[in-house]
């Protein structure tokens, strides 16, 4: 028998993402190293990151990630409208803006549960909710691995993995073509 969790989230269409998405390396390297913190003495829990970026009109780059302040339990994450207008700020201060959010879930699954759809406030069409297994204790490499969702015609829709592949790049800090 499937979750709860599973069995709510089955119900999202998988459809190919829209737009051209890149993520510098530094921001994934910070999402590995920080989104496992989450806990208390009795045990891990889901954490969450809002990616910030500029959009250009043929591709969307997450330079930054800001981890806010947020209301956490083993299977539960929620950040106030104040912490998010915070983190908000936050960005305009490095002249981006919050484009897309990221947290962990407890166990294998990673899609969006009914909790998951209203987590994300204010939201936009064509975000981008990416869900990352076990805490992201294991990291988020391969992408195609994680759960990544998008707003599309007003509704959460889970990515298929050869659309995450071919349409979000990971863009390194340097490259040495000698």
């Amino acid at each position: 028998m499937l979750s709860r969790e599973h069995s709510d989230s089955c119900r999202l269409p998988e459809k190919p993402l829209r737009g051209c998405f890149g993520i510098a390396e530094s921001v994934i390297e910070a999402l590995e190293r920080w989104l496992p913190t989450y806990r208390d003495p009795d045990g891990e829990h889901e954490g969450m990151a809002l990616l910030c970026g500029i959009e250009w009109p043929n591709i969307t780059m997450f330079m930054t990630a800001i981890f806010p302040a947020a209301e956490t339990r083993p299977g539960f994450v929620r950040c106030s409208e104040q912490e998010f207008a915070r983190a908000s700020l936050a960005a305009r201060r490095f002249r981006l803006g919050v484009l897309a959010q990221v947290h962990t879930h407890p166990g294998s699954v990673t899609l969006h549960s009914v909790g998951d759809d209203d987590m994300v406030r204010p939201r936009y069409e064509g975000m981008i909710s990416i869900v990352v297994p076990h805490y992201a204790r294991f990291g988020l490499r391969p992408l195609h691995g994680l759960g990544v969702h998008q707003l599309q015609d007003g509704i959460w829709v889970r990515i298929d993995a050869a659309s995450i592949r071919e349409r979000i790049i990971l863009v390194p800090g340097g490259v040495d073509l000698r």
